[in-house]
């Protein structure tokens, strides 16, 4: 009984590690590669919509959209960074390039926000003068409200649409609720991937913009590496 007991318990132990090696994954040679590294920059996130468009937003509109979510997403992953630089028991020792300074070198070279989606991260990393970047990618169903609260501007009648569109308080179907995650740090000399973290999560709609954008990225600053 206690033989089966015990393999029983190493099943699980394997098939957790095993879950959680797809979740989250520092590269073996990370220390190697990180030595000398001193600063690294947050790029804007990839978003990727799936679910259903609001017909009465044109394809600028939604553009537009998407690339406040981008900006939003990216903000506050760079907030919940920099608290962790110091508050922590083991806290984030690399120093992060303001998100205003990202954004601006990369416009002021030519490369729109939703290029730097695509660009390599060896070119963007010698552009941006960095160790490292980081490189996020969010897949959901559904658009965000109150984005205004990150400070970023959408026309009334793009905030109209989504307020008609995804009102606050109603049944949400739990595939509409998914929202997954993939956050990448990619060396800038040679691109290697040196830590991954994915991650699947139900958000909660009746929650604010900033609530729900936080509660993904929380996940990427708590296991962030240079610790």
């Amino acid at each position: 009984m206690k033989k089966k007991v015990l393999l029983v318990s190493l099943a699980v132990m394997v098939l957790l590690t095993s879950f959680c090696a797809r979740r989250w994954r520092t590269n073996p040679i990370f220390l190697e590669k990180t030595r000398e590294h001193r600063i690294i920059a947050i790029l804007p996130f990839e978003m990727i919509f799936t679910g259903k468009k609001p017909k009465k937003l044109t394809h600028e509109q939604v553009k537009e959209i998407e690339e406040a979510e981008s900006i939003a997403f990216q903000h506050s992953l760079y907030r919940l960074l920099s608290l962790q630089q110091g508050k922590y028991r083991h806290p984030v020792r690399i120093n992060i390039q303001p998100v205003e300074k990202t954004n601006r070198i990369l416009a002021d070279q030519g490369i729109h926000l939703r290029d730097s989606w695509t660009r390599e991260p060896v070119e963007l990393a010698k552009i941006l003068g960095v160790d490292a970047v980081v490189k996020t990618r969010i897949e959901k169903r559904r658009y965000m409200s109150g984005l205004a609260s990150f400070g970023l501007e959408l026309g009334a009648t793009i905030l109209n649409v989504l307020s008609e569109e995804f009102p606050l308080g109603i049944f949400i179907p739990t595939a509409t609720k998914r929202i997954r995650a993939h956050c990448f740090l990619f060396n800038g000399k040679d691109g290697y991937s040196l830590w991954a973290r994915n991650v699947e999560d139900r958000a909660d709609w009746s929650l604010s913009a900033n609530e729900i954008i936080d509660g993904i990225n929380y996940h990427f600053a708590r296991h962030f590496p240079y610790r």
